[in-house]
């Protein structure tokens, strides 16, 4: 967690941003000096960064310490007046397709574009992809299908009197369905030529609808975002071959070719690299050796050995649509396969259910899980559930192992901040102290010194959130519990 108080510090917003929405970090997380991110952006006084983690949940009031801290510690009057009227929180709605489209559309002019249109009297290059085109537009639909069938190269002498200008900023609305059309309002009249000459219905009505608008004051921050979304429609051309209608036209449109098992998934290099940096690596570095790529024409093929055809569908639907079917059955499989090709959104999820579904049963192994694939909500929340039900999870398979790891790394973690202080101490004698021998009774002392640590760690979860009699009778019930159990540890061992 340490991470996210640094990037706090240092006013580093996107990769709180990353931190967050990504690797699902908590915003109201604390440090051992009970400090949060929040407290710390204060201190900065990155205001930016305040906003943001208001606006993901971070926890402020100020009638209680932990406001009152941020309040006394604000370094500006700016941060101080966000303070007094928070923000409120957002309701981050899906912006799957968009982002995804978004960085195809970046990425053309460098990576994964199929196809390149030569525009204007200048003859400019504008790099695209095949399956965005025929798609959103009419005129391309027919174009590709038709006489410039198989090309990489569109020579558009028809267009020579439209702007360069203009067809950047039209592409763009067909990739991302947004056009800041009042920052460009002195090429209105050519945005509106080439929507309607391209076919583009929706486009060419918002265009009329605030032409008036564009005379008056503050036009240039109108924008036409079009809420009617085709991706979904995109998606179906483009996966797998399990339904056989359409397949001549996805092979036709693909540059990517999945083999797994005994199906093949024609795919798109820009879909996929937007969502999994793992398969980015995997194109550009092409030394993976769990997979075999090869290249045919231009068609790219990569043998998928380690994961099951029907899962693999799954991810591929979440890839192009943000949305995949989870069940019981593939919720394990999919959280596992989501870490490995590293599809965070789909990864946050999983999590997200798993958080959901805790109980006595599968408390304990989705604590390991989390821990395994670093999910830090997750682990927070299966740590919070195993502590308010300890009593019905003491002796469940795994948990003795699990605190006595988190014992050892205590341990470790002191010894290295000892090493690095500038206190004499004789670190010989500490070592001593703290290391573990390889018999069975070294690892028993430690599972009794987790017990204390866990017995702590419930009275500081408690004191924080229990606003109820109900919540004290439950911490004195499992320190007994805990008391009960010491005892009778201590009196099998010899110390």
């Amino acid at each position: 967690m340490g991470d996210i108080f640094t990037a706090c510090k240092q006013g580093d917003l996107q990769r709180i941003k990353v931190l967050v929405e990504e690797m699902m970090c908590d915003v109201n997380v604390t440090d051992k000096w009970n400090s949060t991110p929040l407290y710390y952006a204060c201190l900065s006084g990155y205001d930016e960064v305040v906003v943001y983690l208001l606006q993901s949940g971070a926890k402020y009031d100020q009638y209680n310490f932990s406001g009152e801290r941020c309040m006394n510690c604000a370094s500006t009057d700016k941060t101080r007046r966000i303070l007094r009227n928070p923000p409120k929180q957002k309701t981050f709605r899906s912006t799957h397709f968009r982002d995804t489209m978004a960085f195809m559309f970046r990425e053309g002019y460098q990576n994964y574009s199929d196809i390149c249109l030569v525009v204007g009297p200048e003859n400019y290059r504008i790099y695209a992809h095949k399956l965005i085109l025929y798609r959103q537009s009419p005129y391309f639909a027919h174009s590709l299908l038709g006489p410039n069938r198989g090309k990489d190269f569109i020579y558009l002498k028809h267009f020579k009197e439209s702007s360069v200008e203009a067809w950047i900023q039209v592409l763009k609305y067909m990739y991302t369905q947004r056009l800041k059309i009042g920052k460009y309002r002195h090429i209105y009249e050519d945005i509106l030529h080439l929507s309607r000459r391209l076919g583009l219905q929706d486009l060419t009505f918002h265009l009329r609808t605030v032409e008036e608008k564009l005379t008056k004051k503050n036009a240039e921050k109108i924008v036409i975002e079009t809420e009617t979304c085709t991706y979904p429609d995109i998606a179906e051309i483009a996966i797998s071959d399990f339904n056989s209608e359409g397949r001549k036209e996805r092979q036709y449109f693909a540059d990517l070719c999945f083999l797994v098992q005994t199906h093949r998934f024609y795919c798109h290099k820009g879909f996929v690299v937007a969502q999994s940096p793992y398969f980015a690596a995997l194109l550009d570095s092409k030394q993976f050796r769990e997979v075999t790529t090869s290249n045919r024409g231009k068609l790219t093929f990569i043998t998928l050995s380690n994961v099951r055809a029907d899962t693999f569908t799954l991810l591929l639907k979440f890839i192009y649509t943000g949305r995949t079917e989870i069940t019981p059955d593939t919720l394990q499989d999919l959280l596992y396969y989501s870490d490995h090709y590293m599809i965070h959104g789909l990864k946050v999820g999983c999590g997200d259910l798993l958080a959901s579904q805790l109980d006595n049963v599968n408390a304990v192994q989705t604590l390991s899980l989390a821990r395994m694939l670093m999910m830090s909500k997750l682990q927070h929340a299966a740590l919070k559930f195993i502590a308010y039900n300890f009593e019905n999870i003491l002796e469940k398979e795994g948990l003795a192992e699990i605190l006595i790891l988190d014992e050892m790394s205590n341990r470790a973690n002191r010894l290295v901040r000892i090493s690095e202080s500038s206190v004499d101490i004789d670190l010989h004698e500490e070592e001593e102290e703290e290391s573990f021998g390889e018999n069975s009774n070294d690892y028993k002392d430690a599972g009794v010194d987790v017990q204390l640590d866990l017995r702590l760690y419930l009275r500081e979860i408690t004191n924080k959130q229990r606003h109820s009699a109900e919540a004290q009778k439950r911490e004195e019930k499992c320190v007994k519990e805990l008391q009960t159990m010491l005892c009778n540890d201590g009196n099998n061992k010899s110390y």
